[in-house]
């Protein structure tokens, strides 16, 4: 489960989670952007995605850029975004189940909360161990 749910213990753990986060956002705007493309390319939507999916995926890339920056506020857009949409496909799309992947993602997410929030603590923590070392 460690994989899904990091220990996060130091700041190296703490930037290892975060980054899952990113990653997975990443992953989430190159298949959104592929599918939204390629419903432009065919006129019509593909996988339920539009041309407009585009807009989408530009704002999944820009949460993956600041949550590999370590931004504890874009930690937390991404979940939200990435759970509203969720929530906007099965109001429209009932029958759609939530998938293992899904869950996956939530849960990266979260990590990457986790992690971002523990990542500017630990930084904090051991610039004030390495303030009191040269003072002290």
């Amino acid at each position: 489960m460690s994989r899904y749910w990091p220990e996060i213990k130091d700041v190296s753990t703490a930037k290892d989670a975060a980054l899952g986060a990113a990653a997975a956002s990443l992953f989430i705007a190159g298949v959104t952007a592929l599918l939204a493309i390629l419903s432009l390319i065919y006129k019509k939507p593909i996988l339920g995605l539009h041309g407009f999916a585009l807009v989408d995926a530009g704002l999944f890339a820009l949460v993956a850029w600041r949550i590999h920056k370590m931004s504890r506020t874009w930690a937390v857009i991404g979940l939200v975004l990435y759970l509203l949409e969720m929530g906007e496909r099965l109001v429209n799309h009932p029958s759609g189940a939530v998938g293992v992947l899904t869950i996956i993602f939530i849960l990266a997410f979260i990590g990457g909360i986790r992690g971002a929030f523990a990542f500017h603590r630990y930084s904090k923590e051991d610039g004030k161990a390495q303030v009191v070392g040269v003072s002290g």
